[in-house]
């Protein structure tokens, strides 16, 4: 009876580790199918609004690994291509009984996603939460019931590292740019539509700007927006900016803040300005948007250890006679920047002494316009005839003052001053030599008059 019961046993083993084999076997199958390809495509498109495809699929123990994945954005989404490479999908495979793909780990190894030049009216705004949508068994190579019973239609994902992630937006997004180079990391949060993400490393650009190098990263994100806990980003040799704050797509709005310390002004210059001006840039500004008004960064920001190195007219005047470099000891101006323009108002810049500046600037395109209310100490206008006189007519605060414009292009900007001070110049020069002429004239009659007659 016990040698039966043993053999029975046997039996019910063998036939058990023979429906687990059979069992795993069929999942082996399905995920090499164009069927289950299709289905993790279908995911992505539900995610992301971007149609694309798998290379083939293979099962090496509980990871599922794949080369490539190649898409492309909807008509609704902004993205206009990603790829991933070397891609590995870590399966707690008990979960399957439960009727879910269960991803412990999805790790990419490269990803590069690049976003529409022209982004769409209307964006999608859903959150990539797997576990919601269900696969559509028409499309499934396993239509016997069977079947319907044994291949999961779910997926649950719970977290993802991406080693070499690759991001790049047109000119219509903060002038262009791109990010390289930067290893992240995101977890789901269980139970609800958050997700956690932490990044380092790689590098920064914005249109024209020197590349910053990405330090950390901390956000969250949800299925309408997302909130950036910190940013931090450095430049060479020296200097970081800090954000913070929350971009909600569903409703269009942003508010950021953004924090300047010790940012090398060349980094802001166009080419043909560098080399003329340098200092460190400082301050706080904010980034906000609304579906009222178009996405604009303002704030105040200061100058510090600035210094003007290839003398312009007025740091010339200012130090007539003396050396060849203008150090800034005050700098000071509200910024404002949106699409159309880039505005410096309240403007303050002094070298104690010397020269202060105060006005506006006004950047349009790549033409500049500004309006400079200009005080020079009244010992250096004694070089120039008639300045003092006919240009810098006005006394405030121990220095001479005119207002200064200033218009053209960025590269090439052009003063009124030169044309005044020339013309002042001549006339005063013209003047003086009339009175010169007039008092020799009226010496020459005196000394007539005191002569004896012959």
């Amino acid at each position: 009876m016990y040698k039966n019961l043993a053999y029975l046993v046997v039996i019910l083993s063998l036939l058990f580790v023979g429906l687990i084999v059979s069992f795993f076997s069929i999942i082996d199958g399905y995920i090499a199918s164009q069927g289950f390809r299709t289905f993790l495509s279908q995911k992505i498109t539900e995610a992301i609004q971007v149609e694309g495809s798998f290379e083939p699929l293979h099962l090496q123990g509980n990871l599922l690994l794949t080369d490539k994945y190649t898409g492309r954005g909807k008509p609704s989404s902004p993205i206009e291509s990603i790829v991933g490479s070397n891609i590995e999908c870590q399966l707690l495979l008990r979960k399957i009984f439960s009727g879910f793909w269960y991803i412990e780990l999805l790790n990419v190894n490269n990803l590069e996603v690049v976003f529409k030049e022209q982004l769409p009216k209307e964006l999608s705004t859903g959150s990539p939460n797997l576990s919601l949508a269900s696969y559509n068994e028409t499309d499934s190579p396993h239509k016997e019931a069977f079947y319907k019973n044994l291949i999961p239609t779910k997926v649950e994902l719970k977290r993802v590292v991406i080693n070499n992630c690759t991001l790049k937006w047109p000119k219509q997004i903060v002038g262009g740019g791109k990010l390289d180079s930067m290893s992240v990391e995101l977890l789901k949060s269980s139970g609800t539509d958050m997700w956690t993400a932490q990044g380092k490393g790689g590098h920064l650009t914005f249109g024209s700007l020197d590349p910053l190098t990405i330090k950390e990263l901390f956000l969250k994100i949800f299925s309408d927006g997302l909130y950036i806990s910190k940013f931090v980003v450095v430049s060479q040799p020296h200097g970081r900016i800090e954000a913070n704050g929350e971009w909600k797509w569903a409703s269009k709005e942003k508010n950021m803040e953004l924090t300047l310390d010790s940012l090398p002004l060349p980094l802001f210059l166009p080419a043909s300005w560098k080399g003329k001006i340098d200092g460190d840039i400082n301050g706080k500004t904010f980034l906000s948007q609304s579906p009222t008004m178009e996405t604009s960064l303002e704030g105040t920001i200061y100058l510090k250890n600035g210094v003007i190195e290839a003398l312009p007219l007025l740091a010339s005047l200012a130090l007539l006679g003396t050396t060849n470099r203008l150090p800034i000891d005050i700098g000071k101006a509200n910024l404002f920047v949106s699409k159309s323009k880039t505005e410096l108002s309240n403007i303050e810049m002094e070298c104690k002494g010397k020269i202060r500046i105060e006005g506006q600037i006004e950047v349009i395109g790549d033409q500049i316009y500004g309006k400079l209310f200009t005080g020079i100490n009244p010992e250096q206008l004694a070089f120039m005839p008639g300045a003092k006189e006919k240009v810098f007519s006005q006394e405030k605060n121990g220095y001479q003052w005119t207002t200064v414009n200033i218009s053209g292009s960025l590269q090439n900007p052009k003063e009124d001053l030169s044309p005044r001070l020339t013309a002042a110049a001549t006339q005063t020069i013209k003047e003086s030599a009339g009175q010169i002429i007039q008092s020799a004239l009226d010496f020459i009659k005196k000394i007539q008059k005191k002569s004896p007659s012959n």
